[in-house]
């Protein structure tokens, strides 16, 4: 700091008393008052002449000189109020489920703080967002569904249930007829996965083994004594279970679900793939 001396802005200086008018400019500069004695011909009864100066260690340069008033005089630019700064908003994270699983939940997203406030600037705003979100729940399968076993028949019977149809009186009464009405034939691949070895009959062995792919029809007939106008044991895409072929003994292994094609024939929408019948 500089000190400063002003001999306007003092008064006479008497022993007595000292009377000075600097408060104007106190308001701006940290001052302090100060005597020093003049020569013994100055004045006859030794007048003191005063200046002011700058204390060193008295003014400050924080964010609380401002509400104080005790801020050094090159505050503003040497020490000016810096605001809080903060990064651009992250992406929001996974939704977190109320009951762990699924439904109604909360997801989150953050920011983080790349200035801090100083010197009483502006602070920091939330560095946290929320919002509701939502996670489907995986659908549940009716009792129908929840089987142990596909049953497969040898697709060469695709034609059986048909025949049987003309002939069996219980296809004639008024709701199974009106359901036969609205069932459809569908196609479902599967791709085989592991294979009991005891499933060595010549005419399956090249069709069902670890890593071919299937063609599985069901046919309306088949799911008539069902209420979800699906094959049994049929699942959902993606999903694992198990097969057995009727006929040959422990003929069986598991596979996973592949796809379904609605009014479809595996002889004429799949023929590249080996057909059987969802029993």
């Amino acid at each position: 700091m500089m000190s400063v001396a002003l001999y306007d802005l003092t008064a006479y200086a008497f022993r007595s008393s000292v009377v000075t008018k600097y408060s104007v400019l106190s308001q701006h500069i940290p001052l302090k008052v100060s005597t020093t004695p003049l020569p013994d011909y100055y004045y006859e009864e030794e007048p003191q002449f005063m200046y002011l100066e700058a204390p060193p260690t008295d003014c400050y340069c924080d964010e609380s000189c401002v509400a104080l008033g005790d801020c050094c005089s090159d505050y503003t630019f040497v020490c000016p109020r810096r605001d809080c700064a903060v990064s651009s908003w992250g992406p929001w994270e996974g939704c977190v489920a109320d009951d762990g699983i699924c439904g109604i939940g909360v997801q989150q997203r953050t920011r983080y703080v790349t200035q801090k406030a100083e010197r009483g600037g502006k602070e920091c705003p939330p560095l946290k967002e929320m919002r509701t979100c939502y996670t489907q729940c995986p659908k549940r399968r009716s009792l129908d569904d929840i089987t142990t076993v596909a049953l497969l028949l040898d697709y060469r019977h695709n034609q059986t249930r048909s025949k049987m149809a003309r002939d069996n009186i219980y296809w004639d009464l008024p709701s199974v007829h009106e359901k036969l009405k609205e069932a459809t034939y569908y196609c479902v691949k599967y791709k085989i996965g592991w294979v009991n070895r005891n499933c060595w009959h010549k005419q399956f062995k090249t069709r069902l083994y670890r890593g071919n792919t299937i063609c599985a029809e069901c046919q309306p007939e088949a799911t008539l004594h069902r209420s979800n106008s699906r094959c049994a044991s049929d699942l959902d895409d993606g999903e694992q279970g198990f097969w057995k072929l009727i006929g040959p003994k422990s003929c069986n292994g598991m596979w996973t679900r592949i796809a379904r094609d609605d009014n479809c024939h595996c002889s004429q929408k799949h023929p590249d793939l080996d057909p059987f019948l969802l029993v």
